[in-house]
């Protein structure tokens, strides 16, 4: 199936609950490039709202799960190791479920058609590995079970990822190999697990504690990597295994560093990429590097695409929200779609527009992406 020109309408069953907005994707093509063209500025601010909300998709999508915010890592790229305050603890079983069955999967012809249509407008391909293609090619089609935690902890884990498959939701989570128990990582791909990502961020054992902390070494990572690979080989099974290193900076120690990973992990049966930083604002400025997200040269769109649930049930608008901040509610208390057309939601949307953020919010504050009032008024953002 060719992909539809933009502006073309496609229409994915509005009775469903979905992962992650494709059909925004798709049919938000002719707003976007007006937006990134500079056609329209901060007195087009209300007609952009109108058009964005046309836009969204009045059934939630749900863009990850987090199982848990237990983790025992110090990883020097997460707030989570110095910033964070709520309370570590796991989803309830209830709730979790209560969630997957407002979430259902996209079915290959809708896949297909957004394929084809990522590959027409970013030059993305189903067998580019880069940040892209993992975001187009496999987030898009699985629901992700990790947020500020570290699933391998999780005990429900596997109750997690059966809960899935029962309900043909595929999923996926990124966890960090020195945790690997590879009796539990079987039984996870036994259990139909779509994805299982892995990340090393040094090729040595003192650099790797350097980033990540002291229980983890690249030596015992690799050779877990390694295990885990062979153990899909040996019984056949259909998990994608992922490797990737976040690009933490740009020196040419760094690029070279990045490299190697690259040579290293090639060969291998993986899928693997260079990840930019998220939490830059957190860290240090990444500008100069390539193979970045496509928000960075465009805008943060998340409001409008998905959703987060928290371990406590609290509903954000993000991954980036650690300390749930910017709570819309809790789903003990009421449907997704409950929160995702309240009122707050609304406004919280009009902020990006407007820029009318309130003092001391995190996503105009202490968030690197460009947001949609940055494009309009042709300005580039700078966090403090």
């Amino acid at each position: 199936m060719g992909a539809r020109e933009a502006g073309a309408g496609y229409r994915i069953p509005a009775s469903e609950k979905l992962m992650y907005g494709i059909e925004f994707f798709m049919n938000g093509v002719e707003l976007k490039e007006r937006i990134l063209a500079g056609s329209v500025g901060p007195g087009d601010a209300e007609q952009v709202i109108d058009e964005l909300e046309a836009l969204r998709d009045p059934k939630p999508n749900v863009f990850n799960i987090e199982t848990t915010n237990y983790c025992n890592m110090s990883c020097v790229m997460c707030p989570r190791t110095t910033l964070m305050t709520r309370k570590n603890e796991w989803i309830d079983d209830k709730v979790f479920e209560n969630v997957l069955d407002q979430v259902r999967p996209y079915s290959e012809e809708e896949l297909e058609n957004f394929w084809d249509f990522v590959e027409q407008r970013y030059g993305v391909t189903r067998e580019t590995q880069s940040e892209n293609g993992f975001y187009f090619h496999i987030v898009a089609r699985h629901v992700t079970l990790h947020g500020y935690g570290e699933p391998l902890l999780d005990k429900y884990i596997l109750d997690r990822v059966r809960a899935c498959s029962e309900r043909n939701i595929p999923s996926y989570f990124s966890c960090v190999p020195a945790n690997i128990n590879l009796e539990r990582i079987e039984k996870l791909m036994e259990l139909g697990l779509g994805v299982l990502k892995f990340s090393v961020d040094a090729l040595d054992d003192e650099g790797q504690k350097k980033i990540r902390g002291k229980r983890n070494d690249f030596t015992t990572s690799f050779e877990n990597i390694q295990k885990v690979i062979d153990l899909k080989k040996k019984r056949g099974f259909k998990t994608t295994i992922v490797v990737t290193m976040i690009a933490m900076g740009v020196s040419n120690d760094d690029l070279e560093t990045q490299s190697r990973f690259m040579g290293i992990f090639d060969p291998l049966d993986v899928f693997n990429y260079v990840k930019s930083q998220d939490n830059r604002w957190y860290f240090e400025d990444d500008e100069e590097i390539e193979n970045k997200s496509h928000y960075v040269s465009e805008y943060c769109e998340y409001p409008w695409t998905s959703l987060t649930v928290m371990a406590n049930g609290e509903v954000v608008p993000c991954t980036q929200d650690y300390d749930t901040e910017m709570s819309f509610g809790n789903v003990r208390d009421h449907t997704l779609e409950e929160i995702w057309n309240s009122e707050s939601y609304k406004e919280f949307r009009r902020w990006h527009v407007t820029g009318d953020f309130p003092a001391g919010n995190k996503c105009n504050e202490r968030c690197d992406l460009p947001k949609v009032y940055h494009r309009l008024q042709k300005k580039t953002i700078s966090v403090a």
